[in-house]
């Protein structure tokens, strides 16, 4: 199988920009055959059809509409690579980062000293106030933010990377009888962290016939375990939200449970398509590089 080129992603792009493998041709100034030749190889390695041809031009098929992202980031890592081999100066910049607490509190630190270790121009800001993942998208499409800490999926207007997995687990009141079963448990209050609107673990629990009766909604992972702690409800909790509040251990009042039914929110980044300045694009492939920590 033939290996692609960025000359066939760049014109992938134009034949989409445009609309037509002649209105492409015009473009880049190739000939029309040019234009098709390429997209053609690209398709051939890849082994996909990318474009949908019709007599009024082409449109992007299913696998097209889920490589162009892609391909657009290939060709701005191009654009980097090019950039930082020529650079004559040490990188420097602003770069904001928006993030869910949980996520600045044990995934940032390290990032941000690597940062600061190694490209010392940059100037790193985190808001870390953000307790909604649609409020984390909303600051990187205002560009109040250049890069989101985020649960994914996002905006369909975002591009987006998978970090890893944060499992959640239930939390229970100790003074509750340890042999407490799933079905009664189900009928006790319900302690749910985040808006009304924001129903992720309750939706998951519907679709395996659980309903909860939800008493309190509350915005801060450390309000909802004191008041499990205080025999108020249950909750639901990601691991990596219990490790910011409690360290290795939970308080003695509260006692933590695998959830019957497994489920995990997926944690990632989010940013702006288009060209990110070099800086934002280099404490990006830092977090990148650090990953998840362990849960």
């Amino acid at each position: 199988m033939p290996d692609l080129t960025l000359s066939q992603l760049r014109i992938l792009l134009a034949v989409v920009r445009t609309g037509s493998f002649t209105a492409a041709a015009v473009e880049l100034n190739l000939t029309q055959s040019g234009v098709s030749h390429a997209v053609q190889g690209l398709e051939d390695a890849l082994g996909v059809r990318l474009l949908d041809r019709h007599a009024r031009g082409v449109q992007l098929s299913p696998a097209g509409l889920r490589a162009l992202p892609l391909a657009r980031h290939l060709l701005e890592e191009a654009t980097r690579l090019r950039e930082e081999a020529r650079a004559p100066t040490p990188l420097s910049g602003s770069v904001t980062i928006a993030s869910f607490p949980s996520l600045a509190l044990h995934f940032l630190p390290p990032v941000l000293a690597q940062v600061r270790s190694a490209y010392p121009g940059i100037d790193v800001q985190v808001s870390d106030a953000y307790l909604e993942r649609h409020a984390v998208e909303a600051a990187v499409l205002r560009g109040e933010a250049d890069i989101g800490l985020t649960q994914l999926p996002a905006h369909t207007r975002l591009m987006t990377r998978v970090m890893g997995d944060d499992p959640y687990d239930l939390l229970l009141p100790a003074a509750w009888p340890a042999d407490l079963d799933v079905t009664t448990l189900w009928e006790q209050p319900y302690l749910h962290l985040g808006p009304a609107t924001d129903d992720f673990v309750m939706q998951h629990l519907r679709r395996s016939g659980i309903s909860l009766r939800p008493t309190l909604c509350l915005l801060t992972e450390s309000v909802v375990v004191a008041m499990v702690g205080r025999g108020l409800g249950f909750t639901a909790l990601p691991r990596l939200a219990l490790l910011g509040l409690t360290g290795e251990e939970l308080p003695f009042s509260v006692v933590r449970r695998p959830l019957p039914v497994p489920l995990v929110r997926t944690l990632g980044t989010v940013t702006r398509p288009g060209q990110h300045s070099s800086a934002s694009r280099q404490v990006l492939g830092l977090i990148w590089a650090q990953g998840l920590p362990p849960v």
